[in-house]
Order: C-alpha cells, then structure tokens, then sequence
C-alpha cells in the first residue's frame, strides 16, 4: 500500500477527504496543471488523474467530451506521467492516482507503466474495465504490490457479498465504492442507499471507502460524507466546470473558489 495514501487516512485533517478526479491535459497540458495546482490549494486530499481512450465505456458525456479534447490535441499517457510528475515536484502531500482503461496500459505497457509512474511520483492506480480475474490486472497488480504502489479498486452496488468479499481482499489505498449504477455524471447519489453500502463494505474491510459518482454538488458532498466513509469522490462537476468556463482567463482561480466550497464543508 502506498505510505502517501497510508497517511491521507491517518490524518484526521480534513474529517472526510475530497478525491477529485481531472482528466489528464484537459483542456490542455499547461492549464491542467494550474487547475490541479489550485485545487491542491483549496483542500483536495487526492487527484484522479485520468489518461483518456477513445473508449471511455464508464465515462458519462461531459467526461467522454474532455477524453475526446486530449485526444485530439495529441496528448498522449506520456504526457499525463509528466504532468504527474510536475503535481508532485508542486506537491509532495496530495496523493496522485492514475485512473483510465486497461488498453492504454496493454499497449504502453504494464511493466514500463508502472515503473514510469512509480518514478513520476504517482502513488495507485485504477483500472475502470479490469476485473481480478484478467490476467492483465493480476499482472498490474503484482507490478504495483513490487513498487509499494496501491492498486485501488471499484465496487457498485449490483457487487454481490461473494465477489465483495474477493475484491476487497485485492484492494489496497481504498476502496472506490460506486454510487449509481451506469455512466459518470448523470444520476445523483442517495444518501441511505450510500449509508447502507458502506455498512455493507465496513462488515467486511477496515480499507479506506472513498464514495464516487451521483455528487454534483458542496450539499451533495456533505450528505455523502455523513454516510460512514472517509473520502468523497467528485469528478463531472469539475470537469463540467471546467468545460463551461474554458474562457475565463481567471479558471484555474475559479476553478479553485469552487472546490474551496465542497472542502470547506468536509472539515
């Protein structure tokens, strides 16, 4: 298990850590790194930096149009490994996850990924489309467990008790407990359904539980973190943000403002 991420849930500062998810030089490679500075700045315990494909099957449409932006500007893994080792060279608290599709990493590949990330500073990675039983993510891991880095891994709420029980075995960091079922950023999250999965989860593992999808806003955020778990996990509503404000010349400062109003509430 990463020590970094190992420390984030130690520290009782903040109460409920905010995990927020960017999409890798989006809207391009220097102004991600300034809206990832900022949200550093205002309160973020852990950055989701997501490396894009063409075939994003879990992203709903305002983070399959920022996957599509990077695509087209010719951004490549490569460079989002740099620009994570730029948020830690800025940075040596915030814990940094790599987060996207199994392809990226067959092709890059597995062993020379996590190597390239391990020296960039990253401290996990999350596989959205690789269940335990792909030899691939059985690779990933034994890579991963080799550089004391975190492999993190995604529950929803159709996960059975029986295969529950299996992935939190193999999970390390925390564990991304999925709000909703379907795509990103479309259906909100409820509060005592939320309560009632982390209970389920917490019967089994004392890992971390950081809760993602269905929370678009700070009343969103708060009514999550009353659930049980340690982390909220926010990532349309910024790249939205983000998205609605590309020509402000002020968007990374902004973009800051707003997160301050989610991490201002989890203290």
């Amino acid at each position: 298990m990463s020590e970094r991420l190992k420390k984030i849930f130690e520290s009782s500062n903040p109460k409920t850590k905010l995990v927020s998810y960017f999409v890798g030089c989006y809207p391009d490679y220097k102004t991600c790194l300034e809206l990832i500075k900022e949200a550093i700045d205002n309160g973020v315990s852990i950055i989701e930096c997501g490396y894009p494909t063409s075939e994003a099957s879990a992203e709903g449409p305002v983070i399959k149009k920022a996957h599509d932006k990077v695509l087209e500007n010719g951004d490549t893994i490569k460079d989002i490994i740099k620009l994570v080792s730029e948020i830690r060279n800025y940075n040596n608290d915030v814990g940094i996850v790599m987060m996207g599709y199994i392809a990226n990493l067959y092709k890059y590949p597995i062993t020379k990924f996590v190597s390239d990330i391990n020296k960039a500073g990253a401290d996990a990675c999350l596989v959205v489309d690789a269940p335990h039983e792909l030899k691939e993510e059985n690779i990933l891991r034994e890579e991963l467990n080799k550089t004391g880095l975190s492999l993190i891994k995604l529950v929803a709420p159709t996960t059975d008790d029986n295969r529950l029980q299996d992935i939190v075995k193999l999970s390390s960091g925390f564990l991304y407990q999925v709000n909703v079922s379907g795509v990103t950023g479309v259906k909100s999250a409820n509060q005592t359904d939320v309560e009632s999965f982390v209970k389920r989860i917490q019967n089994l593992t004392k890992i971390p539980i950081c809760s993602g999808f269905g929370i678009k806003s700070p009343e969103d955020a708060i009514k999550i973190a009353k659930t049980g778990c340690q982390g909220v996990i926010v990532g349309s509503a910024f790249v939205k943000y983000i998205q609605d404000n590309l020509t402000d010349k002020d968007l990374p400062l902004n973009l800051g403002k707003y997160i301050k109003s989610f991490t201002k509430e989890l203290n």
